[in-house]
């Protein structure tokens, strides 16, 4: 009679562990199926919630419920980067973006985690943007630099850096920053931003050195326009500024050799006789200090248009008599 008890309790248990378990599959599907129909209806919070709900089911199902477990767990890490791609604040953004991350390494999603790792950098790139045109330039290094942490090569992150310490006059990180831009856009194809830094770097030393050389600080003058040419090679105006500077401090060897660059520089563009009359009369000068009158008279005779042709004609005529 004892023995007849305990087979019936043992078959009760059974019967009720049978009958739980088919349950709990129940719930699986149903969650599954909720969530595929959320997923349509692009509720992905509600999808999320209960395609998790189906993988923590089906893991306590066990063997029988791993379809279901699988499905769900495929389709998670792209419905986590799918809400994230739909925010437009940026700092909720960020935070959907970080949890796709997580979600995408919980269910080994190699492809989903590369595309919002690839994304938080670019999130981060816009709010530093963003910052920089509603003037928080502290806010918006900061945010760059987030960017850059993630993605060391984004020139463009660079280049807003550069346009804010310009803009708080902190001369030594823009250059840095401008810098990098430009190395970093030529190394990876970002030729647009690359040259945007360098113009950008160039004309800020250019006209340091026009505010200089007008103050008559030669010197000064001519380490920014040394800056300038360092930036853009080509920069034709800063050669010949130079060899005025150089001129005026009576530094003839290296005004004919800044002259020369700025006269190569220019020809070489196809530049007209009244663009290139300012560099000849510089030329001229230069090699007048040095007595080379030959050479002198050579430039001074190139120039045709006002308001340097005045100034030519009285070196050849009168001061150096030119044959």
């Amino acid at each position: 009679m004892k023995c007849i008890k305990l087979l019936s309790v043992v078959v009760i248990l059974f019967g009720c562990t049978v009958i739980g378990s088919a349950q709990t599959l129940q719930e699986v599907t149903e969650a599954r199926n909720k969530g595929a129909e959320l997923m349509a209806a692009n509720d992905f919070d509600g999808a999320i919630t209960e395609l998790e709900k189906c993988v923590d089911l089906a893991k306590k199902v066990g063997e029988e419920a791993d379809e279901h477990r699988l499905v769900a767990e495929g389709a998670l890490p792209n419905l986590y980067f799918q809400k994230a791609s739909l925010i437009k604040e940026h700092s909720a953004a960020l935070k959907a973006l970080e949890a796709t991350v997580a979600a995408a390494e919980k269910y080994n999603n190699a492809d989903v985690k590369a595309k919002a790792e690839k994304s938080i950098p670019q999130l981060y790139y816009a709010m530093g943007a963003a910052d920089y045109s509603a003037k928080k330039y502290d806010e918006a290094v900061k945010n760059l630099d987030q960017a850059i942490a993630r993605d060391p090569n984004m020139a463009n992150a660079y280049f807003i850096k550069g346009v804010c310490y310009q803009t708080l006059k902190d001369e030594s990180k823009m250059d840095e920053n401008y810098k990098l831009a430009i190395e970093k856009g030529t190394a990876n194809g970002d030729a647009s931003t690359a040259q945007k830094a360098k113009a950008q770097l160039s004309k800020y030393y250019y006209n340091a050195g026009i505010v200089a050389r007008k103050a008559q600080k030669w010197d000064d003058a001519i380490a920014a326009f040394n800056k300038t040419v360092d930036a853009d090679g080509d920069f034709a105006d800063a050669y010949y500024a130079m060899a005025s500077c150089y001129n005026s401090k009576k530094g003839w060897d290296n005004a004919i050799a800044s002259g020369e660059k700025a006269l190569q520089i220019k020809s070489a563009a196809g530049a007209d006789a009244k663009t290139l009359d300012p560099i000849y009369y510089e030329l001229g000068t230069a090699h007048a200090g040095k007595s080379d009158n030959g050479k002198a008279c050579e430039y001074f005779k190139k120039v045709v248009n006002e308001p340097f042709l005045k100034g030519a004609k009285y070196q050849i005529e009168t001061a150096l008599k030119c044959k």
